[in-house]
């Protein structure tokens, strides 16, 4: 309805300026899209691309080649459909087309460039949206309209407000009264004949009448004589005498104290006219003209009239036993796949005493599925298509199937592990493409940016910061365009804080302590990083300049971190203010040994909020009574931290998606860099090899292992999903995941200063009983300067440091 409302404002002001006559837009109105770039992240040899695929639309041809296309960008105007230049009625006429395909079941008819520059709004699909976005367009355009299409898509009415006051016009509706004829044609059909009824209605001024507000017309009706039908709900059939004559009835009618004059014109009595069933309600006095068998109807003020059609009464014969009467099938759907086998659907015709049970099997589409004497359907290509099987003895009686044909080597999916992304101004960042099913031969990919003024994006998927703001950057698959997953991309200013992160965004601390939550501002290059610390109620917890949060009284407030250069970005802590202590038991576990060495079981107990407490360490052998520290477990967003810890092993998962779109920790990345700088002071070289893994890139990494290995196996060193560090975006593979890594200057040097900056071998040597997994030195997880020391100091790992068990269940 938007779409149709701003059609209307637009051709109204061209009518007014006098300006809808041929008009071309210009080269002034066609605007880029963005780029489009045509590559591949999966190589794809020329000779398996197939031959040249030719779409024709709207007499506009665009020919793939067959071989690889080069590494090139290529720009789409949006709107231009046809490539021509121009955005006009010719590219809407396309995209109807295209739609009209893709709603019929056929190939939309467009290539990869041309779906791009029809979805004129953005929203993945080319339909009848579109092209009345692109004739609106056009029609603004040729009243000299200066915006660009994506401006005046954004804000139409606007756009016409400019414009108005531009040409110092105005839209003006004048109406007339004046005497009006009108003509209606009514086509009535019986078999095979059709019956036209011309009915010329002549108005004349309204007769005078008391009341101002009340208006009565006199009309007379002249009606030709037609052919006569039998059909009595859809015919008109009308026999007019030689002179027609009128008869006038004056009835007063008394409505609110207010005498009302009816006129009501009526064709001579010897004419009879049957209609459709329809109710005139009059709220104010009016005419009304009704033709019907010798009747006479007076339409008067608040009264309702009413023409009631005959009823025609049909007797039904017995059905003929020898007649086939009903077609039932044992499968009215059925999926195929190119290249597979075919299929069949049983068929039972009714009665079964007709004799002749002979089928007229056909396709309604052979290019998708064709069906042979014997109602074996054999798939073809791809698409849809309807199989109908009729019978010989009587053709009137059929059944449909449709049919689905599926190709297994076309891609269906598009899975990216980043759907958002932040890069500052120059700034570059990617996100890694799988294409789905695997077997899919042509995999070749289209980038397109919705705004190449914020940011473009090369054939390889590299997107590159042009100016601040946001934008959506699509990638499609060339074989089969319906398929795509978009990036949200903000640019932000490197001199300017864009984004804050915490350490922690909840608290829970006791009445008269502190805690803190340190603060990254981004991007580094940000020029004041000063903090601006507020709290919503300083009765509950206060906040000093540092981020220091102190207890006041029980209860719950936000603490609120802004920058100081940049009011606009900020970050919230939930704090949450005990009068006692979380922690709710501590177990004291008592060991004896005699001849063998037993380990103290761990026990928990739930409160009846989001914490539960607590669980031991293992206990050292001897008769000797030792009480284990009390452990705080808490379950925030699916996820488990002990001790304010996240812990993710083979005991403890996190949801399916916990840190959707996310990447490496701010702080993680931030202290691995420094890492990194400081071990090339001594000539060591230590890169990331594999850092942050979304829930469904681990499950085809794991599912790969198992294939290859077998379960028991692959659980000894990879991660089943949901239960990998990687996801939580703490973990960092180094250099290589090879055993020889253990042997080299870096992994030794990474065992001794790790901690420093704040990471821990996450899988050290001998502690395998522990933490499920072999030894992986490569394998490093941020825990912060100060806890990572005290887990090395310890010697422990970090299940023996938590006191938590890693084992599937």
């Amino acid at each position: 309805m938007r779409a149709k409302r701003i059609i209307a404002s637009v051709l109204s002001f061209a009518m007014c300026v006098g300006a809808m006559t041929s008009v071309s837009v210009n080269a002034e109105g066609n605007l880029s899209a963005g780029g489009i770039a045509v590559g591949a992240n999966s190589a794809v040899k020329a000779d398996e691309t197939g031959a040249a695929a030719t779409t024709s639309s709207n007499n506009n041809t665009a020919t793939t080649p067959a071989e690889t296309p080069s590494a090139s960008v290529i720009t789409i105007k949006l709107g231009d459909v046809n490539g021509d230049g121009n955005i006009d009625a010719a590219d809407a006429s396309t995209v109807l087309t295209a739609y009209a395909n893709t709603s019929s079941g056929r190939a939309i008819g467009l290539t990869a460039a041309q779906v791009v520059a029809a979805d004129v709004d953005n929203n993945g699909s080319v339909n009848a949206v579109d092209a009345s976005n692109i004739l609106s367009y056009y029609a603004y355009r040729a009243v000299k309209g200066k915006r660009s299409l994506e401006e005046y898509l954004s804000a139409p009415d606007k756009a016409m407000e400019e414009l108005r006051a531009q040409t110092g016009s105005t839209t003006t509706t004048t109406s007339t009264a004046a005497s009006t004829t009108t003509t209606t044609s009514v086509t009535a059909a019986a078999s095979t004949a059709k019956t036209t009824v011309t009915t010329t209605v002549i108005t004349t001024k309204p007769v005078p009448l008391t009341n101002p507000s009340v208006s009565s017309t006199t009309t007379a009706v002249t009606t030709t004589k037609p052919i006569p039908i039998t059909n009595p709900i859809t015919t008109v059939s009308t026999t007019t005498a030689p002179k027609p004559t009128t008869t006038t009835v004056k009835t007063t009618v008394t409505t609110t104290s207010t005498t009302v004059l009816t006129t009501t014109t009526t064709v001579a009595p010897t004419t009879t006219a049957t209609a459709a069933p329809t109710t005139t309600s009059t709220a104010a006095p009016t005419t009304t003209t009704t033709t019907a068998a010798t009747t006479t109807s007076t339409a008067t003020s608040t009264t309702t009239s009413a023409t009631t059609l005959p009823v025609s009464t049909t007797t039904t014969k017995a059905p003929d036993p020898n007649k086939v009467s009903e077609i039932k099938l044992s499968k009215t759907e059925i999926k195929l796949t190119v290249g597979g086998d075919g299929d069949i659907s049983m068929v039972t015709m009714l009665p079964r005493t007709a004799p002749d049970k002979r089928e007229i099997w056909t396709s309604s589409d052979e290019n998708v599925a064709t069906v042979n004497f014997e109602g074996w359907i054999s798939p073809v290509g791809e698409g849809t298509c309807t199989v109908k099987v009729q019978s010989v003895n009587n053709p009137l009686v059929y059944g449909e199937i449709n049919v689905t044909v599926v190709d297994p080597n076309k891609v269906r999916e598009i899975k990216l592990d980043k759907s958002e992304i932040s890069i500052p101004v120059g700034g570059k960042d990617i996100s890694m493409v799988t294409m789905y099913p695997v077997s899919a031969v042509n995999k070749e990919e289209i980038w397109v940016s919705s705004d190449e003024k914020i940011a473009t994006v090369d054939s390889e998927g590299l997107i590159r910061g042009v100016t601040v703001g946001n934008c959506i950057v699509t990638v499609y698959s060339r074989s089969n365009p319906d398929v795509h997953a978009s990036i949200k991309v903000s640019v932000t200013d490197p001199n300017q804080v864009s984004e804050i992160k915490l350490s922690k965004y909840e608290m829970d601390i006791l009445v008269g302590t502190l805690d803190i939550s340190y603060v990254t501002m981004l991007p580094k290059t940000a020029v004041d990083k000063t903090e601006l610390w507020i709290s919503s109620d300083n009765t509950i917890a206060k906040v000093d300049k540092w981020g220091n949060v102190y207890g006041v009284s029980a209860g719950v407030c936000t603490i609120t971190v802004y920058s100081q250069s940049n009011t606009n970005v900020k970050a919230d802590i939930k704090v949450t203010v005990h009068n006692k202590p979380v922690i709710l038991t501590t177990t004291t576990t008592t060991t004896t040994t005699t001849t063998t060495t037993t380990t103290a079981a761990s026990t928990t107990t739930t409160s009846t909020s989001t914490t539960s407490a607590t669980t031991t360490k293992p206990q050292p052998t001897s008769g000797s009574t030792t009480s284990a520290p009390a452990h705080l477990i808490m379950t925030h967003n699916g996820a488990t931290y002990v001790d304010g810890i996240l812990i993710v092993n083979k005991t403890y998962s996190v949801a399916k998606d916990f840190n959707a779109g996310g990447g490496l920790n701010a702080n993680a990345l931030a202290m691995f860099n420094k890492l990194s700088e400081d071990a090339a002071l001594h000539g060591l070289k230590i890169i990331c090899t594999s850092g942050y893994r979304s829930y469904a890139n681990q499950e085809l990494i794991y599912n790969n292992y198992v294939a290859a290995d077998g379960i028991l196996k692959a659980d000894t060193y990879s991660a089943r999903p949901g239960h990998s560090e990687h996801q939580t975006g703490l973990a960092i593979d180094v250099n290589s995941i090879s055993s020889e890594f253990a042997d080299t200057p870096e992994c030794k040097w990474l065992e001794k200063n790790a901690h420093k900056y704040g990471f821990i071998i996450r899988y050290p040597k001998g502690k395998e009983a522990f933490t499920g997994f072999q030894y992986e030195p490569w394998h490093i997880r941020f825990l912060g300067i100060d806890t990572a020391t005290a887990v090395y100091n310890s010697g422990l790992c970090l299940e023996e440091y938590l006191g938590v068990t890693s084992y599937y269940n």
